[in-house]
């Protein structure tokens, strides 16, 4: 699930090598600093757990994909405004019982990439070091989430 499955470094999920720990590891990374509320990684959350969820798609519940490519598609058209935007309502929804966003009604995100795509950016590039630096994090998430959309509708 979200890490190496057959053995070898690689992801069976995004073909990521495993030079810095497993998808998993590096996604348990990257919340330590988003739930700690640091800078710039948690303004990042939504985008960053969408992202992961739709790379790693034996880790996500299928009801919850569309929602997930909703939030990489905004990001990529709108910004994290847009984002946050979004999320907070969802939040204010989700305190009424409502769930919109795991409907079958919404757009369904495209087919899973497989990992042979070139231009697919992984988890473990945004990590650069296993470390996810700050500098330069918006433009590595941003290359994160385009390389899912290229190429599909959104």
């Amino acid at each position: 699930m979200g890490g190496v499955t057959d053995g070898s470094s690689v992801c069976a999920d995004c073909g990521a090598s495993g030079r810095f720990g497993s998808c998993d590891e590096l996604f348990g990374v990257l919340l330590a600093l988003d739930h700690e509320r640091r800078q710039p990684w948690a303004a990042f959350h939504s985008v960053n757990v969408a992202c992961y969820l739709l790379q790693h798609r034996s880790r996500t519940p299928e009801a919850a994909l569309s929602g997930q490519w909703e939030i990489v598609t905004t990001f990529v058209a709108d910004g994290l405004d847009a984002v946050h935007r979004l999320t907070a309502e969802r939040v204010r929804d989700n305190r009424r019982g409502v769930r919109s966003w795991l409907t079958a009604d919404r757009q369904p995100p495209p087919p899973t990439t497989t990992v042979t795509t070139p231009s697919l950016v992984t988890i473990e590039d945004v990590s650069v070091d296993g470390t996810f630096p700050a500098d330069g994090y918006h433009d590595r998430m941003r290359r994160w989430a385009e390389s899912m959309t290229r190429g599909q509708a959104s």
